[in-house]
């Protein structure tokens, strides 16, 4: 119970309110003290009360009344709270590997750690208090000690996004300002000095790492497919550096087992030699095949464990076949072969009714076919017989789309699919999509698209509603304005054989593309619309009562994880089931691990695990049924902190000038004391007073109510005492 002196009371009230509050209080002396005040006074009970006596009584009596008709006027209590808030120096740490690459890392990592450590000191010393935070591929905060101990393992740098997420940390905060520690070396994400919005907070700088530069060679990447096709060929690019060799000889090998595929050599124009080597490769067998890169030796070559890189290639047998059949060219069809192209595993044909050339094929097209897309076929016949006759006799999965006066007309009269326009008229409307949210099938991610599709431009379909069989499915609800109406435009179906098909009731599928690229400067909204929808219906229907998923890919310093959907018998999900898997590197080595269940699926981390080729098996038990899954996983490292690339001191020296701060040095060349002064020397921010306003009703602060009993309990006992009753 606060019974502390309210600060500030706000109190609205008229001059007659103020006249009501006192009047009673006057009334109830009056009449108890003043009316028969001779009476009183005689009375004698307790021995009577004198004049004086009666007064006291009376006033006691009008201050309790009076506080009791004050609460009526509903007063509000202000109080204010003063929050001290003292300046805070940000120490952000490069943790990337590239800072103890080019030194003894046992030696240089404890040497580091004991000058952060030191530093902390002397800021504390100060008066300053300290966050610190490290980063490699993100930012995170290292909380764990003051200082913390730091460990440069990071496998990219990515200072634009750590800048960023810290931003949104220290935004309208007491910053005295912010040490940045690194070695320069930026390889990924925006440019620091110019693609990076920077704290308002001087920013002082400190440099990490080597800047000797040394004699050495290094890949610096491999741009090659992830899929290829048995048979064919494909494309693998090198970028090699050399530094400090020019007019030496280098060559770059690739190697499959211990079978040399191609080899390139050349001579080193500069000391900054940069040589882009192109290969075409064959994909022999099937599978995830394993390849091996390597450079040419300098004569000092400083360190040989970046001259090789291994990447990996999953070749395929065959491609997913999507042919896409029209009477003519439609801007629509040209929107969906582009979003499928960026498939690699998907083909795109199209064939035009209109070129006898192209229709010849369209049996084979049938046949060869794994998702046929129907563009205005509805109502239309090829060779004596309607489209939907020929697609039925084929079993193909087919994507539908109606846009003609035909296509309408069919749907309005009985037909194959189990969809009927409502009534005959030959007006169109123009109408948004809108997601259906309760949309399971296809992994959408229905709220960010959802979004972005209310901006997309209108579609324009037909003006009446489209009744749908209990078969179908609905992907998009017409948006009519701000009306969300339930008349679905777009719907999928799976029949009973397995045979997958949508239909789409309109055009302008182009216009979202566009809209797409103009609002977010790429197509990827879109596109994954298109890509999982035509992924489902090249899909097979086989449903599994076990799913496991991973990636297939993933980079050395990224955790590879599980994620499984257990169902039971009735196609109920299994909180019961019993998973396991087992995780087999190249050389036999097995890691095991137990699925566990979160309330929604099962999930299982193996962490981070060493550059290779895993193999995984699953076993998952179901009231004693047995379900087993298996797999390929590939753990990429990308090296590009294994560089020899001296350190760039000179980015930091340009990000501290243009941030208020300074480059204060090289640390092996400062003592922390002298970086901490540099830091303070152009002032420490004053502590900062935050006040905060709280408002509470009058009628609540206990201490007045108190007063008013103990006024009336006294009067009480004085009355009775000297008066009686």
């Amino acid at each position: 119970m606060d019974l502390s002196l309210p600060s500030q009371w706000i109190i609205e009230a008229e001059p007659w309110q103020w006249f009501a509050v006192g009047t009673p209080g006057i009334l109830a002396a009056w009449w108890l003290y003043g009316r028969s005040g001779g009476g009183v006074e005689k009375k004698s009970t307790g021995g009577g009360l004198s004049v004086i006596g009666r007064l006291g009584l009376a006033l006691i009596r009008w201050c309790a009344i009076t506080i009791l008709t004050f609460l009526l006027l509903e007063p509000l209590i202000r109080e204010i709270e003063l929050e001290k808030e003292e300046p805070i120096a940000v120490v952000l740490v490069d943790q990337s590997a590239s800072i103890l690459a080019r030194i003894d890392s046992v030696s240089g990592a404890q040497a580091l750690n004991d000058w952060f450590k030191e530093l902390g000191r002397e800021l504390a010393e100060l008066g300053l208090g300290t966050e610190w935070y490290g980063f490699d591929r993100s930012l995170f905060e290292l909380a764990s000690e003051d200082p913390p101990t730091f460990r440069w393992k990071g496998a990219q740098t990515n200072l634009s996004e750590a800048i960023q997420e810290l931003n949104d940390r220290i935004e309208n905060r007491n910053i005295a300002g912010i040490i940045l520690a690194s070695d320069g070396l930026v390889n990924r994400g925006a440019d620091p000095e110019y693609g990076t919005s920077w704290p308002l907070a001087p920013t002082f700088t400190v440099g990490l790492g080597d800047t000797t530069r040394h004699e050495d060679r290094w890949i610096v990447r491999v741009n090659h497919n992830q899929i290829a096709y048995l048979n064919n060929t494909f494309p693998v690019e090198a970028i090699v550096q050399s530094q400090g060799m020019e007019g030496q000889n280098a060559r770059v090998r690739i190697f499959k087992g211990g079978k040399q595929l191609a080899q390139e050599e050349w001579v080193c124009a500069s000391n900054q030699d940069l040589k882009k080597v192109k290969f075409m490769l064959p994909a022999m067998s099937a599978g995830t095949q394993k390849y091996r890169i390597e450079a040419s030796a300098g004569g000092n070559e400083f360190d040989l464990e970046n001259n090789n890189r291994n990447f990996y290639v999953e070749v395929l047998e065959s491609r997913r076949v999507v042919t896409c059949i029209a009477s003519a060219p439609h801007p629509d069809l040209g929107a969906i072969a582009m979003a499928l192209n960026e498939l690699d595993a998907y083909e795109v044909n199209t064939i035009y009714l209109s070129n006898p050339l192209q229709a010849s094929g369209i049996l084979e097209a049938l046949k060869e076919s794994d998702v046929i897309v129907a563009h205005n076929l509805l109502g239309q016949t090829w060779e004596g017989k309607d489209w939907e006759t020929w697609i039925a006799s084929t079993n193909v999965n087919t994507w539908w789309m109606a846009a003609s006066t035909a296509s309408f007309n069919c749907l309005r009269n009985q037909n194959g699919l189990g969809v009927r326009l409502t009534s005959t008229s030959d007006l169109t409307q123009n109408f948004r999509g809108r997601m259906n949210p309760s949309y399971g099938i296809i992994d959408f991610n229905v709220n960010e698209l959802g979004e972005e599709m209310r901006s997309w431009p209108p579609m324009t379909g037909p003006m009446e509603s489209v009744a749908w069989s209990q078969s179908w499915t609905p992907l998009l609800f017409k948006q009519l304005g701000n009306l969300e109406t339930q008349d679905a435009f777009w719907a999928t179906e799976i029949n009973p054989a397995g045979i997958r098909t949508a239909l789409t009731l309109g055009e302008g599928l182009w216009n979202w593309r566009m809209r797409n690229y103009l609002q977010e400067n790429d197509h990827g909204s879109f596109d994954q619309l298109i890509q999982r929808h035509v992924q489902f219906l090249a899909a097979s229907n086989e449903r599994e009562r076990f799913r496991i998923q991973t990636e297939s890919r993933v980079s050395n310093d990224v955790r590879v994880s599980f994620q499984a959907e257990a169902y039971d018998a009735g196609w109920t999900m299994s909180e019961n089931a019993e998973i396991e898997v087992i995780l087999r590197d190249e050389s036999g080595s097995e890691f095991f691990k137990t699925m566990r269940f979160d309330g929604d699926r099962y999930l299982m981390d193996f962490g981070r695990m060493p550059e290779g080729q895993y193999t995984w098996d699953a076993r998952c038990t179901i009231a004693q049924e047995m379900f087993t899954e298996k797999g390929i996983i590939v753990v990429e490292n990308t090296f590009i902190e294994q560089t020899s690339l001296p350190a760039d001191h000179g980015i930091l020296e340009r990000i501290a000038s243009q941030n208020g701060g300074e480059y204060i040095g090289i640390w092996q060349s400062k003592k922390p004391s002298e970086a901490a002064l540099a830091f303070v020397k152009s002032g420490i921010p004053a502590t900062v007073l935050h006040e905060q306003v709280a408002l509470q009703n009058g009628v609540e602060w206990i201490p007045l109510l108190l007063i008013a009993l103990m006024l009336l309990a006294a009067e009480w006992i004085i009355r009775r005492r000297t008066v009686g009753y």
